[in-house]
């Protein structure tokens, strides 16, 4: 199922001007203007060539094509930019009859004095890329689908994502209402998660105390964000499980996945503690 996630830079959405990337122009420059084009939400990217003319912010030796930091600084400051974005190509291999891979580092640098500075670096390749952005797997070019994904992985460090996990659902064989909710583990697993609620809500209307619809339903209302009913169903599962070590096991790791992916989407959006307060992990 696809789950938010947060931005994996703990720091605010604010103007930065963006220093571009050091490194092969074939790699630096297809990120660079996507980055600009598709900026990561609820951030404001400006190219820094374009806070002053480019030649009162070029190096007057040394990398003359690279802008000087301590120029576009004072610029970005001026148009109230908080940060400076550098990238870095640490790596670029590959041929197009073959895996590409890639390594980048980002550096963040604060302009403020409440302004953090942070760094991470992006690593992609093709097992990645399997993993976690499948669609990408239909551009033939394998550069080109490198470079898409290089993005999407740098837009994940700002802005909040979504991200692919597997969870697991309570298969049963012999209990009431069995059949009915391996039919809906069968529709969740093929994605469509509103008939699979569905189905386990027909069971819960029959059994109320199935322990395993309860669990399978309350990742159902994980799934559309609905986190306060899923945990008052996943609770419901781990009270009628008590005689049931199998379904208790998997009704209680429920509860903590559940509530791990209620803070992760707090995270991501900004959002205060939701009111019934947190049941089982403590806030920082």
């Amino acid at each position: 199922m696809h789950v938010w996630q947060p931005p994996q830079l703990a720091v605010e959405p604010a103007g930065v001007a963006f220093m571009g990337i050091s490194g092969p122009d074939e790699w630096a420059e297809p990120i660079e203007d996507a980055l600009l084009a598709d900026q990561p939400s609820r951030w404001r990217l400006i190219a820094a060539e374009q806070l002053e003319s480019p030649a009162n912010i070029r190096l007057v030796s040394g990398f003359e094509e690279e802008p000087n930091d301590m120029a576009v600084s004072a610029a970005a400051r001026r148009e109230g930019l908080r940060y400076l974005l550098h990238g870095e190509i640490l790596q670029a291999t590959g041929h197009e009859d073959r895996d590409d891979k890639v390594s980048l580092s980002w550096r963040l640098t604060g302009l403020q004095a409440d302004a953090e500075s942070a760094g991470m670096p992006v690593s992609v390749d093709e097992a990645l890329i399997s993993q976690r952005y499948p669609h990408l797997l239909n551009i033939p070019d394998v550069a080109e689908r490198t470079r898409r994904a290089v993005v999407l992985e740098t837009k994940r460090l700002l802005a909040a994502s979504v991200d692919r996990q597997q969870v697991t659902l309570a298969s049963p064989r012999l209990s009431p209402g069995s059949r009915a909710i391996r039919r809906g583990n069968e529709l969740a697993r093929s994605g469509n998660w509103p008939a699979a609620e569905q189905r386990w809500q027909q069971v819960l209307e029959s059994h109320p105390r199935n322990a395993a619809a309860l669990i399978n339903a309350s990742i159902a209302a994980a799934a559309r964000q609905d986190f306060t009913v899923a945990k008052e169903r996943v609770t419901d599962a781990v009270r009628w499980s008590a005689f049931s070590p199998v379904n208790k096991s998997l009704a209680e790791e429920t509860l903590f996945w559940i509530e791990m992916r209620q803070r992760d989407y707090h995270n991501a959006f900004d959002l205060p503690p939701p009111p019934e307060g947190w049941l089982i992990s403590r806030g920082e």
